[in-house]
């Protein structure tokens, strides 16, 4: 049987968490985190507003695991590569995750469980998340095409600016002569 705490229903999450506790209890808990609460994401992004959806369900698995499963989703705002205006990009995150002591247990770990090191048998949740969003990210962000702003998609498109091809003296056309001459 789950437990929901009701305080954490209301948007308000723990800044720190005994996994080992909402595990044996079996608790859920959900929530929103302000974006602005991540520097090292918040470096990576456009703008630093919104939040991130937190889902956490805590369990102790068959083999006596501290476990919890769940998502993150956000919507951030990048830098778009052909227009360099912010383009929004929808982050989810599924989790499964696999609370440890040390770098040591971590390896121990199936591979089904990303490994989160319980300092003092507790996690940093905002320091979770971030990390968690971090990871999510993509290598580079667009628009779609059509949500670019036009402008700055001409001055990225180099053939619009590229002269023709026919108008250029060819470099060669002096050995071409030449030859013809030799011959």
């Amino acid at each position: 049987m789950a437990i929901l705490f009701p305080a954490m229903l209301n948007d308000t999450l723990p800044k720190y968490f005994d996994p080992r506790k909402y595990a044996a209890q079996e608790v859920s808990i959900e929530g929103r985190l302000l974006l602005k609460q991540f520097p090292e994401l918040c470096a990576a992004l456009a703008s630093d507003e919104g939040d991130a959806f937190v889902h956490l369900d805590f369990r102790v698995d068959e083999d006596r695991r501290y476990i919890a499963t769940g998502s993150i989703k956000s919507t951030v705002q990048l830098e778009c590569q052909r227009c360099l205006e912010p383009a929004p990009i929808e982050l989810e995150v599924d989790l499964s995750i696999g609370f440890v002591y040390d770098e040591d247990h971590a390896k121990n770990l199936p591979g089904d469980y990303d490994p989160v090191v319980m300092t003092d048998g507790e996690v940093v949740l905002a320091e979770m998340v971030e990390q968690e969003l971090l990871l999510a990210l993509p290598i580079v962000a667009y628009h779609a095409e059509s949500g670019c702003n036009p402008v700055a998609l001409k001055y990225a498109s180099s053939t619009d600016d590229a002269p023709d091809d026919e108008n250029k003296p060819n470099p060669f056309s002096i050995l071409a002569s030449l030859k013809a001459k030799k011959n």
